[in-house]
């Protein structure tokens, strides 16, 4: 699968407004395009930032739900998002789990050896994963590459607050485990509530 993901940072005062626009409206919007296969919506309320993810069967598909829906989330984003990026995701890895309410997301950004990149995938397949599902309270993560730039992200989503602050310790070491197993290089470690999630998020 394939993953859009939009990153906006504004004053913490206006981000409300525009998390009630984008639980209003964009996963009917979302799922009206062809080839789509799930949506989440994560905020930090204290710093005021947000980052969404739609997943989509396809390339083509991602960017045709882009070029059709762009302006309109550019429309649910004002007037919080002062600034906006969107990147574009192969998914390498992902353990899915059921949606939430009141839970935490945690994203961590990495760079990669583009030559290592089997071995980094397998890694967290067959080490990070099983590892993570020791943690308490975690509920599913993925694994997203991007190959032309040689960068990555990894998500996890835990079922509540005190699962999600409990989690810092433990995931951090399988973190470390992994970045020296396959040479990456963290350079982001970020936590957001879960807001909205629809299908694999």
């Amino acid at each position: 699968m394939y993953v859009r993901t939009v990153y906006a940072t504004g004053d913490p005062a206006l981000l409300e407004d525009s998390l009630d626009a984008l639980r209003g409206e964009a996963v009917e919007l979302l799922s009206g395009q062809p080839g789509y296969r799930g949506y989440g919506l994560f905020a930090n309320r204290r710093v005021g930032t947000l980052t969404m993810a739609s997943w989509w069967d396809t390339p083509e598909h991602e960017s045709a739900s882009d070029n059709a829906l762009a302006d309109r989330r550019d429309t649910l984003l004002v007037p919080f998002a002062a600034t906006v990026a969107v990147d574009r995701w192969e998914v390498a890895a992902a353990n899915p789990g059921p949606a939430v309410e009141n839970g935490g997301f945690r994203l961590v950004r990495f760079a990669f050896d583009p030559g290592t990149v089997d071995e980094l995938v397998r890694g967290f397949e067959e080490n990070s994963l099983p590892a993570m599902r020791e943690v308490d309270g975690y509920v599913g993560s993925a694994m997203l590459i991007d190959r032309r730039r040689s960068i990555g992200a990894v998500g996890a989503i835990f079922a509540d607050r005190g699962a999600f602050e409990a989690s810092r310790g433990p995931q951090a070491a399988v973190r470390a485990a992994a970045s020296r197993a396959a040479g990456t290089v963290v350079y982001g470690l970020e936590e957001f509530d879960v807001v909205l999630m629809d299908g694999p998020g």
